[in-house]
Parts: C-alpha cells; structure tokens; sequence
C-alpha cells in the first residue's frame, strides 16, 4: 500500500466509495497515520471481517462507528 504524503481519511464519510480497496493487514499496518488510532483500534472495528477489503473511506466510517458504539 503506498500513500501520497497528504493522503488522509476524508472528511465525509460517504467519498470515495469507489476508491482503491485494501487488505485488513495494509490497514493496519497505516492505522495510526491514516485514521490516528492504533492497530488495536482498527482490529476492534474489524472483528469479523478480516478476508475482505476495503476502502479508506469505508475503513474510516467503520472506526467511527465502532468508537461510538455503547458500552454496557
């Protein structure tokens, strides 16, 4: 996985739906400077669904909502 030096999650959720997809491993190998969590983080988010890929985007929405979920 290469990234541009200013590439970043986008600011909405919903962009580049349809951008490059990438293994759960390249994710997490990024976390930190893509979404600003750690590895921990993003394994947490992804319970599940580690054979599947997916986009920047879509990893992102996916943090957000896992950091948002309730704890009971």
């Amino acid at each position: 996985m290469t990234l541009d030096n200013n590439e970043k999650a986008p600011a909405n959720a919903g962009q580049e739906e349809s951008g490059p997809r990438y293994t759960l491993e390249e994710l997490k190998e990024h976390a930190e400077q893509l979404f600003s969590v750690t590895e921990e983080v993003l394994a947490g988010a992804f319970f599940g669904t580690q054979d599947k890929l997916f986009t920047v985007a879509e990893a992102h929405t996916k943090i957000e909502q896992f950091m948002k979920a309730k704890v009971d």
